[in-house]
């Protein structure tokens, strides 16, 4: 489920957890779009990956449709994340965001909130 917490600031929470298919990207990407259409400008995104997240592959092609289509949304992406792919995971994000993005562990949310507004 991918889940949009709202603006903290300039700062827009969403949440990723469980096992991601396309109909959650289905659900997920009309309400993302009215979300971020409240803002002028690139975003500052937090993402936060739960433990249990994942994809089936479906999802997985329909993330990577959604991150090719808002590659120039965001101005930094901060990902808190709990498992080693999970870095790996933002390593290859990197390629595909023209902002900058950055990993952080679960447990440093100040750390990343801090980054993303510096």
């Amino acid at each position: 489920m991918l889940i949009i917490e709202g603006w903290s600031g300039p700062i827009l929470v969403v949440r990723a957890e469980g096992r991601l298919d396309a109909g959650a990207y289905s659900a997920f990407e009309p309400a993302f779009e009215r979300e971020i259409a409240k803002c002028c400008g690139p975003i500052l995104l937090l993402l936060e990956l739960a433990p249990d997240f994942g994809w089936t592959a479906g999802g997985l092609w329909r993330d990577l449709r959604f991150d090719f289509h808002h590659r120039k949304t965001f101005a930094r992406v901060a990902v808190l994340g709990h498992r080693n792919w999970h870095r790996w995971l933002t390593s290859a994000g990197k390629l595909l965001f023209s902002g900058e993005m950055r990993y952080f562990d679960g447990s440093e949310r100040r750390s990343a909130r801090a980054w993303l507004r510096s």
